[in-house]
């Protein structure tokens, strides 16, 4: 009887010991439940059912679509999901895992922003406005109010470590050196420059823009300080039925309230911008359509002071007042559709219209204060161009029974035309001393013409395949053709002797630029854990690039002809210190190719004597990124630190000079010496022997009470350039210096207030120094109508301190300049949901169950 007694005992302990030895295997995926999006970064726990405490050992956190894996011995347990700014979910039904039920299969498991009271103030969490990932952060600017009823160029002005110049110049940790996506895609598909592009987009429609200081193999390596992502929405998540959303911002500058607004500006630029978004779903096929149309109008007043030299001798001194104003009329619509053949296969197809027309005005007077008013000046520039943008997009999608294999294919084509006229008209003034001579031996009249088109097709082929030690290939190709052309021509009228007008055609400065671009690259990453806290990605990417142009109106020129293969190697360590930090080390080797308008030789001319051209000698510069990264996160604060240095070969800088015979020799031999344009300030780009940029970037985001939360960011940066014998072998460097904030409060009865701000230091580059700068900006929204309704108010630059300077001194030109917008702009706005605006969910497919994008075991996640 005993020994039956022990036996049994015996065989009791034993089958306990062997069922706690096994482990089994818990799947999911977090959803939001405001956005249906998959929330990245949860963490996901088990707790005892006796008495709620954690289960030691056992954890994970969810990968880029909210999904996640957990292994745990088998057993009894509570799942526990946490996020910051998100109520706490508890599992409604406790999960066992037996040999009998090794996995079990959560499906979505739906999370809500927190909600709490506190002195009668009603407060509901949003997302944090910066999301921090392995190789990105990701800026959530959807509920951004200082940019609502704006455009694109709002949002990126909000975007920690961008920054956006008076000309529309996109730059990242002060480098203007960037590469834009729009959807991942080049911006160059979607058929515009970027400015005009930016400035198109209404704000309402972006949701995300991504920052990928160092980017992986998978992506074109183009732009040496990395990439920015505009992700728009293009069409809803998985909301059941019609939803969508309509709204209209009509604002103006304050600026003609002032006693020295200028006469030669309207008291009134409009700006108004009107979206439709619509999102019809059913279980297998979702159908889109969005449309905007607006105008936005700008104006700017300038100062400047301005000597030219020659041989260290001033002979010419004067001053400029330049008062300027633009208008962008816009327009687009798009249509398109995702069919979903089965759970496993699915194809997207979409077709966009967008068109513009933009009018840019300008009103200068010149004093020369050599001659005593001698050739004293008045000169209206005008610029006007139209365009029409077709862009046409097929996305397949093939996911396989293995969790997180997948194959896609992408196909772009896009096509545009542009028609642009100009001119430029000084009229000269009878100053003292001076006789009415003055007024026919320099007037000037230039007017120009110009016929562009660019059709580019984009190609992709993308497959991921996990191995089942949880490291993941992932391999493709990608493929970018382009054909622009671009056909200028320009006029000069003048007074004859007999004081008649006569128009000539000016053969020396018109050109037509034919360019053809190809860029082939195959690339392949490899990652995974190499630890239980410790992950890893290499990976390295081919690429055969050619490219052609040619001057048609100027055959004897040289024309761009170059070939060239080259790798570019990516790696990428993360370490999960512990569940409240993580570093990152990153490396990739990246490129800068010339775009066709850096090469072209077609000579810009601009107000205030200036003009600019490309340089068809130009080579590729390259970039050696290195990035060490330290995130803490602590229950109400995250904060964010990154050291970064690149170094960067065969360096492009625009450089400047005075337009002579002699000159444009030395600087320009490739350009077509025109005598009409001595004295005016040129510029062209040029290769340098190297460039070295390093420095610090600090984010902290900082929930400071549950109705109040606020985002402040750092960078603290230095330039180092050098020049070639070209240029003397001048060199230069600088230190920078700048800064954000972002204040949100949510206050009761639906009331939200958004107050941000922008400083940006001192700077210097080869030839100039760069004033300071900084601005606040102001927005306040109220919800409406049950919440389907949204009114905002919005004030830019409320303190009237926006605007931009810089100082020139050389051995040709001294010049001093400063503008600045006008100021304040006001905007309101209101927005309306159309649809029931529950998000209803597919019913969750068997086999999908357990898939996921990037999820790994235990804390941390992996590759």
């Amino acid at each position: 009887m005993r020994l039956r007694l022990l036996l049994t005992i015996g065989m009791m302990m034993f089958a306990t010991v062997s069922v706690h030895a096994q482990k089994g295997k818990i799947t999911g995926k977090v959803i939001d439940k405001q956005s249906s999006d998959g929330v990245e970064y949860a963490s996901v726990t088990l707790l005892n059912p006796k008495d709620s405490s954690m289960v030691k050992g056992v954890g994970a956190m969810t990968g880029s679509n909210g999904s996640f894996t957990l292994n745990a011995p088998y057993g009894t347990y509570l799942v526990r999901v946490t996020f910051m700014g998100y109520a706490p979910y508890i599992h409604s039904e406790r999960v066992t895992l037996s040999a009998q039920h090794p996995t079990v299969a959560l499906g979505k498991i739906v999370i809500s922003p927190s909600s709490a009271a506190l002195d009668a103030v009603v407060v509901t969490a949003e997302r944090t406005m910066v999301e921090y990932q392995l190789d990105k952060r990701v800026v959530n600017v959807d509920k951004n109010l200082v940019a609502s009823g704006g455009t694109a160029t709002d949002v990126l002005q909000n975007v920690p470590s961008v920054a956006i110049d008076n000309d529309g110049n996109v730059s990242l940790r002060g480098s203007n050196n960037v590469k834009v996506l729009i959807n991942g895609r080049p911006y160059e598909l979607m058929g515009n420059d970027l400015e005009s592009l930016l400035e198109q987009t209404p704000a309402s429609s972006v949701e995300s823009v991504e920052v990928i200081t160092n980017p992986s193999a998978k992506y074109d390596p183009e732009g040496m300080s990395g990439i920015i992502n505009i992700k728009l929405k293009d069409k809803a998540s998985a909301a059941m039925g019609l939803n969508g959303a309509a709204s209209l911002n009509l604002g103006t500058p304050l600026a003609f309230l002032r006693s020295d607004y200028p006469d030669v500006l309207p008291s009134v630029m409009p700006t108004s911008m009107a979206t439709l978004s619509l999102n019809y779903t059913t279980e297998k096929y979702n159908l889109f359509l969005s449309a905007d149309g607006g105008v936005r109008s700008r104006g700017h007043i300038g100062h400047s002071y301005r000597e030219r030299l020659r041989n260290d001798t001033v002979w010419s001194r004067d001053t400029i007042d330049q008062y300027s104003q633009s208008r962008n009329y816009m327009g687009s619509i798009k249509i398109g559709g995702e069919y979903f053949f089965n759970e496993k296969n699915s194809l997207l197809a979409s077709y966009q219209l967008r068109g513009g027309s933009r009018h840019r005005w300008n009103d200068i007077t010149a004093r020369d204060l050599y001659s005593n008013g001698l050739l004293d000046y008045h000169q209206i520039d005008t610029n006007d161009n139209s365009n029409i943008n077709h862009n046409f997009n097929l996305h397949y999608t093939k996911k396989f029974d293995e969790k997180d294999r997948e194959l896609t294919a992408d196909a772009t084509f896009s096509m545009r035309r542009v028609r642009g006229e100009g001119s430029q008209e000084q009229t000269y003034f009878v100053g003292s001393g001076n006789d009415s001579s003055a007024i026919w031996n320099n007037y000037y009249l230039r007017s120009s013409e110009s016929k562009n088109r660019h059709e580019a097709l984009n190609l992709q082929l993308n497959y991921v395949h996990p191995f089942a030690n949880g490291w993941k290939l992932e391999t493709g190709y990608e493929g970018r053709m382009d054909w622009p052309d671009q056909d200028a021509w320009y006029y000069r009228t003048e007074y004859d002797a007999t004081h008649v007008l006569n128009r000539r055609y000016d053969s020396l400065s018109s050109t037509h630029f034919n360019y053809t671009q190809q860029v082939h690259a195959i690339y392949a990453t490899y990652g995974g854990k190499i630890a239980e806290n410790l992950s890893l990605q290499a990976g390295l990417r081919g690429e055969y690039a050619m490219t052609y142009g040619k001057d048609l109106n100027h055959p004897n020129t040289k024309p761009v002809d170059k070939t060239y293969w080259q790798l570019y190697p990516t790696l990428h360590i993360s370490y999960q210190i512990n569940k409240m930090q993580s570093a990152q080390f990153s490396y990739s080797r990246r490129v800068h190719r010339p775009h066709m308008w850096d090469m072209n030789p077609y000579m810009n001319v601009r107000e205030g004597q200036e003009l600019s051209f490309g340089n068809p000698n130009l080579d590729p510069e390259f970039t050696n990124a290195f990035e060490l990264s330290y995130n803490l996160g602590f229950e109400k604060v995250n904060i964010y630190t990154s050291a970064y240095f690149r170094q960067t070969n065969n360096m492009i800088t625009w450089y400047g000079f005075v337009w002579d015979s002699a000159s444009a020799a030395h600087y320009s031999w490739w350009e077509p010496y025109n005598s009409e344009y001595d004295g005016y300030w040129a510029s062209a780009p040029q290769n340098l022997n190297n460039g070295y940029n390093y420095g610090l970037e600090f984010i902290v985001d900082w929930q400071v009470m549950k109705w109040w939360k606020m985002n402040v960011s750092v960078n603290l940066y230095k330039n180092r350039i050098e020049g070639t014998s070209l240029l003397d072998n001048k060199s230069s460097e600088a230190f920078q210096a700048s800064g954000k904030f972002n204040s949100f409060m949510t206050l009761p009865k639906d009331w939200t207030i958004q107050f941000s701000g922008q400083y940006w230091a001192p700077w210097l580059d080869l030839q100039t120094k760069m004033y300071g700068n900084y601005w606040f900006d102001l927005a306040v929204k109220k919800d409406v109508l049950g919440k389907r309704g949204t009114v905002n108010l919005r004030v830019g630059d409320v303190f009237c301190t926006g605007g931009w300077g810089h100082e020139t001194f050389t051995e040709q030109l001294n010049r001093v300049t400063r503008s600045k917008r006008l100021s304040p702009t006001v905007t309101v706005g209101f927005t309306y949901k159309i649809g029931s605006g529950l998000r209803q969910q597919k019913p969750e497919m068997p086999q999908m169950e357990d898939e996921g994008e990037g999820a790994g075991e235990g804390e941390g996640g992996g590759y």
